[in-house]
């Protein structure tokens, strides 16, 4: 019984400060953890801009998933806190534009499309899915 007691503290008082997931091969493992920094990536083609939705994990692996192409000038921004987004691209041309929100829905980032006009508070309910991307399970997602 005093050897499960003695155990079961250091079990507790070692755990402090470590990170919770470990991998490697046994002779100097790496510390890891699942994490997934959402971005976006634009690039301007005269009047229209490809958008892309691009996520980066722990390892510096990023992969870029195209959105679309929108008419305007594009600019990342960070959309209203009603729209339940962690990050935007907002394309703007004469009196109006669009904006995408990437949106963290369980495992998936959703980038959701809407048209938005000058001087017109935005509806949330008004925009429309363009994009699915799955993350995996239990990430922290960041925007940047």
């Amino acid at each position: 019984m005093t050897r499960l007691l003695i155990a079961l503290a250091l079990i507790s008082c070692s755990g402090k400060g470590k990170q919770p997931t470990t991998a490697g091969t046994g002779s100097g493992s790496a510390v890891l953890s699942k994490r997934v920094a959402v971005s976006w990536g634009v690039q301007p083609e005269g009047e229209l801009a490809d958008v892309f939705l691009e996520l980066t994990d722990e390892t510096g692996k990023q992969v870029s998933h195209p959105v679309g192409r929108y008419k305007g000038t594009c600019e990342k921004f960070t959309p209203a806190k009603e729209m339940g987004a962690i990050s935007g691209v907002n394309c703007t041309t004469g009196g109006g534009g669009t904006e995408l929100h990437a949106i963290v829905q369980q495992s998936e980032v959703v980038v959701m499309q809407m048209g938005t006009e000058a001087g017109k508070t935005p509806d949330p309910m008004a925009r429309d899915e363009v994009k699915r991307v799955a993350i995996p399970i239990g990430a922290a997602i960041v925007a940047e």
